[in-house]
């Protein structure tokens, strides 16, 4: 019997509709009916009651679906399993997270992690949802990603395990005059309004920042100049001069150091990240001597021993 017998199976079951799980398993009608009577034969006895609408499954069916479920279930998993394990005992970890994480954080992090020149790393920048995907199906086995108090924690609800890495603070920048001053003070100096380079109000640094936004704008307008979801690009606009953007700190210390950018207003315009690494519930550390400092760590926490949620109270979704 073949895997994909049982994949038509349940999605016929699934949906109860022969015509919708063609679509769904990319097949004629004629071509799943087959299958499915294939499978009917190989099993000894009729799975599905063609006579109604929507299709039914027959008691032997209803009987069969919760162990077909199951075998598909393992089979897939035990792929994964086998996959991450190849690729840690070939020495590359597959690391999925977002673009600003990549750029300023994961460089200089994983030489510190690292024991081993020889030890490879493989990136993936991608939104949230991505990161969780590529966790679950194996395709990577770390993610790294912001994290606030006041956001809600989505990785956390999938189950993945995790601990926190690092930490940085966003700050409101603006680009500088030729003698120093901010082009941009906060608060405005003429009472105006204050330009406003803002990330998208449905990502995770949106939300984080709609809270300070709506504060100062108890003292003061605001106006929206630009947004974007990513860090990288109201970074731009800051240096072209466009506005006020809130940017995680490491990724600004050049800029800062060569005066093409400064930090304004009050420290209370600032907000705290913290940085978490979760890992992906299929990965099976090797205990090599010269693995990377933060497996050693994940082990002494039972991240990576133990299925339990990570503890992290808030993840970025874009950045």
């Amino acid at each position: 019997m073949e895997l994909r017998l049982l994949e038509d199976f349940l999605a016929v079951a699934r949906l109860r509709n022969f015509s919708q799980a063609c679509v769904a398993r990319h097949m004629t009608q004629s071509a799943l009916s087959r299958r499915i009577k294939a499978l009917e034969l190989w099993y000894g006895v009729p799975l599905i009651d063609r006579t109604t609408y929507p299709v039914m499954l027959t008691s032997a069916g209803a009987a069969f679906l919760p162990l077909a479920e199951q075998i598909v279930a393992d089979l897939y998993r035990s792929r994964r399993e086998a996959i991450a394990s190849r690729e840690a005992a070939g020495g590359t970890l597959k690391f999925a997270m977002p673009h600003s994480l990549a750029i300023y954080f994961f460089p200089n992090w994983w030489r510190e992690q690292r024991h081993d020149a020889a030890q490879r790393a493989s990136v993936v920048a991608a939104d949230l949802d991505e990161c969780v995907d590529l966790l679950l199906s194996g395709a990577c086995q770390f993610a790294l990603c912001y994290c606030h108090p006041r956001i809600p924690n989505l990785l956390a609800k999938s189950s993945l395990r995790g601990m926190q890495v690092g930490q940085t603070t966003l700050v409101p920048v603006s680009a500088l005059t030729a003698d120093g001053a901010p082009r941009y003070p906060l608060p405005p100096k003429d009472g105006g309004a204050l330009p406003l380079l803002a990330y998208s109000s449905d990502s995770f640094l949106g939300k984080v920042t709609a809270a300070l936004h709506a504060e100062l704008e108890t003292r003061f307008p605001l106006a929206l100049r630009y947004e974007s979801a990513l860090v990288e690009a109201l970074k731009v606009e800051a240096l072209l001069g466009e506005g006020v953007a809130w940017l995680p700190e490491g990724m600004i210390e050049t800029e800062l150091r060569a005066g093409t950018l400064g930090i304004v207003g009050e420290p209370d315009s600032a907000a705290r990240l913290e940085i978490w690494l979760f890992a992906s519930n299929t990965f099976v550390p090797h205990g090599r001597g010269d693995e990377p400092s933060f497996l050693r760590e994940l082990r002494r926490s039972g991240a990576v021993d133990d299925l339990g949620s990570a503890t992290a109270t808030g993840v970025d979704d874009t950045a």
